[in-house]
C-alpha cells in the first residue's frame, strides 16, 4: 500500500476508530515545532496527524498563531508650527484577520486616545512595523 491508499482508508474510517488509534499509541513528536502531540500517530508505516485527516487545522499550529507578538505601531503628531514630528505614544494592533479597514480604525482609536495631548488631533499619524 502506498501513502495515498493509506490516507484513503484513514479518512473513511469513524471518528471514533481514528481515536482510538491516536490514543492507542504513546505520544510522539509532531511534525510542527517538534512538541509532543496526542494527534499524531502511526499506520501502517506511515505516520499521520488525526486533525489533517479529519480535514481541521492543527491545535499546536493554532497555538503558536496565538504567540504570535502583535504589531506595534508609533504614534506621531506633525507639529505645524515648529515642523517636526513627535513621537507621542505606540499603540497595539489586536486583530488577528482583516476586518474592515484596520488601519484606519487603529487610526481612529490614537486620536481618540492621545487626543488630549495634542492642540490638533487630526495632525496625529501612524507609522507601523
Amino acid at each position: 500500500m502506498n501513502f495515498s491508499e493509506v490516507g484513503y482508508e484513514l479518512k473513511h474510517m469513524k471518528r471514533k476508530v481514528l481515536f482510538q488509534l491516536a490514543s492507542g499509541q504513546k505520544m510522539t513528536w509532531c511534525m510542527v515545532g517538534a512538541k509532543t502531540c496526542s494527534f499524531y500517530f502511526r499506520y501502517k508505516g506511515f505516520r499521520f496527524c488525526l486533525s489533517e485527516i479529519l480535514g481541521k487545522s492543527c491545535p499546536y499550529e493554532q497555538s503558536e498563531a496565538m504567540e504570535m507578538p502583535l504589531p506595534e505601531f508609533k504614534v506621531y503628531y506633525r507639529d505645524r508650527g515648529s515642523r517636526t514630528i513627535l513621537l507621542i505614544g505606540r499603540i497595539l494592533e489586536r486583530r488577528r484577520k482583516e476586518r474592515g479597514n484596520n488601519l484606519r480604525d487603529l487610526l481612529a482609536k490614537a486620536r481618540r486616545d492621545f487626543s488630549t495631548l495634542v492642540s490638533d488631533p487630526s495632525l496625529i499619524f501612524l507609522l507601523g512595523p
